[in-house]
């Protein structure tokens, strides 16, 4: 056979595994598959190749070059995947040796022009070994894209022509010219193709939003974006180059549809109307992206949200499970609008699941949990006593407060359990013995979060049952966190008053401004509380705290209300100003100072929540109604911000749409 001429004039057994490649490129040139089978079991399971290769390589292109021979696509397939065509950036050892000899034959670029489809397209998949040692590789692919009728070929032609043309100088024009594939070809693999390559790459250029559309949806009903079957074993060997192998499509329509999504803006009904499109498709993928989407878009904007919290709580039955999950997902991140879908929660939940996952709690008890139902807190005991160190578990209890009383006595078990606080002189012998070796310091991590553990214990029995915490505050010091856990406690602390006095004198404004609250809390001592808090109306960095701790007393501050009054007309900052009329509200009944807040609702966002709050409870309805109208016109969350809101922010902005819609609605209590 000419094309194996001088096969056995070369010493095979002084090559590394080369002993069976005579036999092998024999069986190869007959026609036998699993010849190549075995080739590709040769091959290294690692970056660079054997001497075998480079040696075998003139032979095997021999064979792609015979039209008589079988197997020349995917005998070209082996050669590029032995050059190194799925790893572009090795450009070292045998490997390169394997490039150049590859780069300097002169018949590659022809076998783009071959009769057979699949030599052309193993073609174009080999050019990705040597395009950085040829010159202009990607006007050939471009240029032969235009012309090839194959769609499969088209298909391996754009993606090797993105990764030879997307370096350099060519970045830019690259994201051009898959723009344009994307808008204007006829083959629907080949758009979403070019869409999914030009979203992978930096500051995509912009391209025609309805039919990115189109084409998405599409290609979500064709389940083009599925995985493909398992890895053959002829390719195993060879892993980096088994995943290309098999990579007959593209992943991450996710990144077209955030693409696609981003040219709606603030357009809410768009947004909703391309993802319950998708979750109305009998197509897994699509559910699964839709619901991630989702969860962005409910943090991002206002909207009317339940029919998709709706859709969220079926497919929390989907068949796929994946699915399921990113339903979760979505209900987990979205706060207090997830309640309409807790019972379709809590029917997932049964006896043989687990409540926790990864040392926290499942998604399903974490939203059940943090809507505050009931129906879940006979687990959250049952965790309290097999694993009481999951993470999120006593924070989720102490935001049932008094409802969950009953998980009282577990808390105090445990926490007679754990040994005394340390004092600090210990505390201090341990930080020095902590950098004096590194086992000292593994013993200090464990006594931070052993002192971390007790205090989330010790909070969430303070906010269950706080005349029973008592006792295990009495050796808390009176720092911030210590004063706030009295102030929580109230009057079942009082044998602390004394100590807490002391601290009204404290020359840290915030340390005194705490105190004050908690000898109101703890003792009922308004005067005290009133004395620290004059102390500080007129100071801006602190007058917000101490306007509030006024409001809290209630008629026992009447004789602030001038001053109160004072701030509420002085022109300083917005926050004090809400504050004061909040204040002047609780301590007079008077709710003339409300009327001056319009202002500072427009300028300041953040504070509208509390403005709106004040204005429902003195029925400011007449004076409210244009802003409240306003407010509700605006797609955005008051609260956004670069990275978005949190579940609990969502929570507090559908609270201040709720406040608006009451102020139009309610009858106004006040003339205006």
């Amino acid at each position: 056979m000419a094309a194996l001429a001088g096969l056995h004039d070369i010493d095979w057994s002084s090559l590394e595994h080369g002993s069976a490649v005579p036999r092998l490129l024999a069986d190869l040139a007959g026609g036998e598959p699993t010849a190549l089978r075995d080739l590709y079991r040769l091959a290294p399971d690692g970056e660079d190749v054997r001497q075998w290769v480079v040696t075998a390589l003139p032979f095997l292109l021999d064979l792609v070059t015979d039209t008589a021979r079988p197997l020349r696509g995917e005998t070209l397939r082996l050669v590029g995947d032995l050059a190194g065509a799925d790893r572009t950036w090795q450009m070292a050892g045998q490997t390169l040796t394997a490039k150049r000899l590859l780069a300097e034959w002169d018949g590659l670029s022809d076998l783009l022009l071959d009769e057979d489809p699949s030599v052309r397209e193993a073609a174009a998949y080999t050019l990705r070994a040597v395009y950085r040692l040829i010159t202009n590789p990607t006007g050939d692919l471009w240029e032969r894209f235009a012309e090839e009728p194959d769609p499969g070929v088209r298909l391996m032609l754009l993606r090797t022509s993105v990764i030879t043309g997307a370096v350099g100088g060519g970045y830019e024009l690259t994201k051009v010219w898959l723009a344009s594939v994307a808008d204007t070809d006829d083959d629907l693999r080949v758009r979403i193709s070019a869409l999914t390559e030009l979203m992978a790459l930096y500051n995509p250029v912009p391209f025609d939003a309805h039919r990115a559309r189109e084409t998405l949806l599409d290609a979500y009903r064709e389940g083009l974006n599925r995985e493909p079957e398992p890895v053959a074993d002829m390719a195993a060997p060879l892993l980096t180059g088994a995943r290309m192998a098999t990579r007959q499509w593209t992943p991450g329509y996710h990144q077209v549809v955030q693409a696609v999504r981003a040219t709606y803006r603030d357009d809410v009904d768009a947004h909703l109307g391309l993802l319950h499109e998708m979750l109305a498709m009998d197509a897994w993928d699509a559910r699964q992206d839709a619901l991630y989407e989702a969860r962005s878009l409910v943090q991002r904007l206002r909207g009317p949200y339940r029919p998709l919290i709706d859709r969220a709580a079926e497919l929390l039955f989907d068949r796929d499970a994946q699915v399921r999950a990113a339903a979760l997902h979505l209900l987990q991140g979205v706060g207090e609008l997830a309640r309409p879908a807790a019972d379709a929660v809590w029917e997932t939940m049964s006896g043989a699941k687990p409540w926790t996952h990864q040392g926290a709690l499942s998604p399903a008890v974490d939203i059940l949990a943090r809507l505050r139902d009931e129906r879940v807190l006979p687990m959250l005991e049952r965790l309290l006593d097999d694993a009481p160190q999951t993470t999120g578990l006593h924070e989720v209890i102490a935001g049932y407060g008094v409802r969950a009383r009953g998980l009282g006595r577990t808390l105090r078990r445990l926490l007679r359990s754990l040994p005394s606080p340390p004092s600090s002189s210990a505390s201090a012998a341990s930080s020095a013995s902590a950098t004096a070796s590194t086992s000292a310091a593994s013993a200090a991590s464990s006594a931070s979060a052993a002192v971390a553990y007790r205090a989330a214990l010790l909070d969430a029995l303070i906010a269950v049952v706080p005349q029973e915490a008592a006792d295990y505050l009495m050796q808390e010091p009176l720092d911030l966190t210590g004063l706030h856990r009295l102030i929580r406690t109230g009057r079942a602390a009082a044998a602390r008053a004394a100590e807490i006095r002391t601290a009204l004198t404290s020359e840290d404004p915030v340390v005194a401004l705490t105190a004050a609250r908690a000898i109101w809390f703890v003792a009922g001592d308004a005067e005290a509380a009133a004395t620290v808090y004059d102390q500080y109306l007129t100071r801006p960095d602190h007058a917000v705290p101490a306007i509030d701790g006024l409001a809290e007393l209630n008629s026992r501050a009447a004789g602030r209300a001038p001053l109160l009054n004072y701030l509420v007309k002085r022109r300083t900052s917005g926050e004090i100003r809400v504050a004061a009329a909040c204040a002047l509200w609780r301590i007079t009944g008077n709710p003339s100072s409300a009327r001056r807040l319009g202002p500072i609702w427009e300028v300041t966002p953040r504070l509208r929540p509390r403005i709106a709050r004040l204005w429902v409870e003195t029925g400011m309805g007449a004076y409210a109604t244009r802003y409240a109208k306003a407010e509700l016109a605006i797609p955005t969350r008051h609260n956004l911000t670069n990275r978005g809101v949190s579940p609990s922010e969502v929570s507090d902005d559908e609270q201040l749409l709720a406040d608006c819609r009451k102020l139009i609605t309610d009858k106004p209590r006040w003339p205006f």
